[in-house]
């Protein structure tokens, strides 16, 4: 009897313990409500995308740390994470209050600013040091952190220049580092430390001597990533983003007087999200829209997941409002948070479409009925019930399911 050798790893999928990371990620998301809410302005979605793209830099260094530590992940240093986030959420009301409506609750900002620091170095640190997280470094790099840390001690306005100052550095090291600059960088650490062990030998031979052994077998390797991992992490991420949604939705119809305007409304939201499901989810791969597996680089399905995840949260708060307000046209900044919301959404999905090797024809359909329309609506729409909007827009996610559903039966065997 003959036994068959194990020559392929069985296929990894979401723990337990990263599924319940990620709601509490998800939930510092589902916060950010509170900045979009009223009357949109430059400066609130210019607070909105500060702050998505800390809680996203945070969550995924931490989602990559379990996609390469596999079974070695260590929960304590995930439940601390969580709880640095979570007091990151806890915070946004307070932030949002302080920033755009002049409230006094400065406190709360430096209450944030410190938490993302020591989650961000938590996460940094989680690594071996002869690790190199090459398709994504930036999560290993502080430097980022540090204007955040430095914030606590200065006054507004100064400390939401420093947390610009932060992402800006972080955004630099996403876009500039390349894979070979990671290895390089830490490769020059070590050889730096291996040259002051030759410099020490002269004043402390016994000492440099134990440096030495420590360094005999250090090599710096790049550290796995597990693509099919990586694809459902960031499936389940826009998911939950997804559920978020519907549940502003379901808690504003509840808050909200019953009448019939109230049923089309809540009819049409829940249509556009489930659309926008199918989208990103069945006829997509890692939750961005129009995407075929393996198509682009890991760091670019990242970025694109970073801008759908920011883009479904916003129009999620949209919907909340039409919800409220029934069938009465949307007051200007929430009809352009929905159409131009829509529109970017469909936008990251024509890029995704380039990667997947769409023709052109198929192509230039997608964006003139994906951007085209929903921006068109955004201009023409001002008397147009906030209801009868939403079901335009869900006409055209119907148009794109479509495209789908036949380009998918065209390309079947």
């Amino acid at each position: 009897m003959t036994t068959e050798p194990e020559t392929a790893a069985e296929e990894r999928h979401a723990t337990w313990a990263e599924l319940f990371f990620d709601l509490v990620a998800v939930a510092g998301v589902a916060a950010l409500a509170h900045v979009l809410q009223g009357e949109i302005t430059l400066e609130s979605l210019g607070l909105y995308a500060l702050l998505f793209l800390a809680f996203w830099l945070s969550w995924t260094t931490f989602m990559l740390y379990g996609n390469v530590a596999g079974g070695d992940l260590r929960l304590v240093r995930l439940l601390v994470a969580m709880f640095g986030i979570g007091v990151m959420a806890a915070a946004v009301p307070s932030v949002a209050h302080t920033l755009l409506d002049g409230g006094h609750e400065t406190r709360m900002l430096s209450v944030f600013a410190l938490a993302y620091f020591l989650t961000r170095v938590i996460g940094a640190n989680s690594w071996g040091r002869d690790q190199v997280v090459v398709d994504f470094p930036v999560v290993q790099h502080t430097a980022g952190a540090l204007p955040w840390l430095a914030s606590i001690w200065v006054d507004e306005p100064w400390k939401v220049a420093l947390w610009v100052l932060g992402i800006a550095i972080d955004l630099f090291t996403f876009v500039v580092f390349s894979a070979d600059d990671a290895l390089d960088a830490v490769s020059g650490r070590v050889e730096a430390v291996r040259a002051r062990i030759e410099k020490e030998r002269a004043r402390d031979p016994a000492r440099a001597e134990r440096h030495a052994r420590r360094m005999v077998d250090f090599t710096v390797k790049a550290a796995p990533v597990e693509r099919a991992h990586l694809a459902e992490r960031l499936g389940l991420f826009v998911i939950i983003v997804l559920g978020e949604g519907v549940v502003q939705v379901v808690t504003t119809a509840g808050e909200a007087e019953p009448h019939r305007a109230l049923l089309h409304a809540g009819v049409a939201s829940f249509v556009l999200l489930s659309g926008m499901f199918a989208l990103s989810l069945l006829y997509g791969y890692a939750g961005i829209p129009h995407l075929r597996a393996d198509r682009v680089p890991m760091r670019a399905a990242l970025g694109l997941h970073c801008l759908v995840t920011a883009t479904i949260a916003a129009v999620a708060v949209a919907l909340a409002t039409v919800i409220e307000h029934g069938g009465e046209p949307l007051e200007a900044s929430q009809r352009w948070l929905l159409c131009g919301g829509m529109a970017t959404y469909f936008g990251l999905g024509v890029v995704a479409s380039l990667a997947a090797g769409v023709r052109w024809p198929r192509l230039v359909g997608g964006l003139v009925t994906g951007v085209g329309v929903p921006l068109l609506l955004g201009v023409v729409a001002t008397g147009t019930g906030g209801v009868l909007l939403v079901w335009y827009v869900v006409l055209v996610v119907a148009g794109h399911l479509v495209a789908e559903w036949r380009a998918e039966r065209a390309s079947a065997p």
